[in-house]
């Protein structure tokens, strides 16, 4: 990572800083918004979510949305009134979210705005400026500068922006410490796709450790197409989890990705043809696929990642981490290891990605590079995102921010 962008703070600069997120969850039901306060700048800084909202996407915008999805990636189709309807949402949700907790819009340095998956795909494929969610309209809304666009400038970069999320997350869940002993944190989201990332401790004044992450199949993709085959809702038959087990094993079902319509369709085509008692029930899928992910999940983890030192912990998040039967399943596979989810660290549906949203805001502020080459195949590390500035008193306010962020004090060992 290039000196400039280390991002560690000087000794006197402690101020407190509140970044706004606002996102979509990965099926288009929510809109969310979160604020996170911010103590210390950079890789040093201290992030604390302190208030999330969701509001309900109406129907017509999420058939739209759901509808567009396949035009939208192949770039046959422009998401103009997708854009201007998300972000107006949104723009309703970060209203609601500052109304709640009493913190005004005067008060936030940026809002980091993400737009529905659809949006991101097209930016991979392309390479083009273009997103779901018009930042313009919620600048002029709020008054405070938007910052959007993070996975464009890995892309531009060569990069496929894959796991772009490991940086945030890494900051969010860990806090820097001077401790040599601290344990790495693993984390399993859970969603349409299912994700690894491990997260290394974070020490003070140091770069960035060899955070990892890993792409393991698709999670909801793949169960939401199964379950719409299935012959009875209710009726519960036996599982068939091992047997599905071994089928998605010999189909390398964690190569398959969920950007990916004609992969994952051939995967349920093949599931559908050669394990068809599976489909006798919904019960009877969900069993059978929560005990199978608990199983590959474990499998992974223990294949890829590092097991020395101990894990501190084992974070689910996602639709996932809503699965009582699969968190007990994993709870008893890493026996001995503390497992929290996003439900019992009072986490609602989607505010991790709108944390993740603020958090990039802030790094863009504070000129992180928020990508790494290594997962996401770009050329080089960036500062990652784009620009839209609010009213003269907020804008004025960030500029000072980053001027104070080009001039930040470098450990003496970097700058000798």
């Amino acid at each position: 990572m290039p000196p400039n962008t280390l991002g560690f703070s000087s000794f006197a600069d402690h101020a407190r800083r509140y970044f706004v997120g606002t996102a979509m969850t990965p099926c288009l039901r929510f809109t969310s918004g979160a604020i996170l306060k911010v103590d210390g700048r950079g890789l040093n800084a201290g992030f604390e979510l302190i208030q999330q909202l969701n509001i309900r996407t109406p129907p017509d915008v999420r058939a739209l949305l759901e509808k567009g999805g396949a035009g939208l990636t192949t770039g046959r189709q422009l998401p103009g009134m997708a854009s201007r309807l998300v972000a107006e949402l949104q723009v309703v949700n970060v209203e609601r979210l500052l109304n709640s907790c009493g913190v005004s819009a005067e008060k936030v340095s940026a809002i980091g705005q993400r737009g529905p998956v659809y949006g991101r795909e097209f930016w991979k494929q392309t390479g083009a400026a273009l997103t779901i969610g018009d930042p313009a309209i919620l600048a002029e809304a709020t008054g405070v500068t938007v910052i959007d666009h993070f996975e464009q400038r890995d892309v531009v970069k060569g990069g496929s922006a894959r796991g772009i999320d490991v940086l945030p997350m890494w900051l969010l869940l860990t806090k820097a410490v001077d401790s040599y002993s601290a344990r790495p944190t693993v984390v399993v989201r859970l969603d349409q796709a299912i994700e690894l990332f491990y997260l290394p401790a974070r020490r003070k004044n140091r770069h960035v450790p060899a955070l990892a992450y890993r792409n393991i199949g698709p999670g909801f993709a793949l169960l939401q197409q199964l379950q719409d085959l299935c012959t009875h809702k209710y009726d519960q038959n036996q599982t068939l989890a091992a047997d599905l087990s071994k089928l998605m094993q010999s189909l390398d079902a964690s190569e398959v990705s969920t950007d990916s319509p004609d992969q994952l369709q051939h995967l349920v085509a093949s599931i559908t043809d050669q394990l068809p008692d599976l489909l006798a029930s919904s019960v009877t899928l969900n069993q059978a696929m929560e005990a199978y992910w608990a199983e590959h999940i474990y499998r992974q983890i223990l294949e890829h990642f590092p097991t020395t030192p101990e894990f501190a912990e084992i974070v689910i998040l996602g639709r996932g981490a809503r699965r009582e039967m699969l968190v007990k399943r994993l709870a008893e596979k890493f026996e001995g290891i503390p497992l929290s989810t996003e439900v019992s660290r009072g986490w609602i549906s989607g505010a991790t990605g709108a944390s993740f949203a603020a958090i990039f805001a802030a790094m863009h502020i504070d000129q992180v590079s928020g990508n790494l080459p290594d997962l996401t195949g770009a050329t080089a590390a960036r500062v990652l995102g784009r620009i839209t500035p609010g009213n003269a008193a907020n804008w004025r306010g960030l500029l000072t921010q980053m001027e104070v962020a080009s001039h930040q004090t470098l450990p003496l060992r970097d700058a000798v």
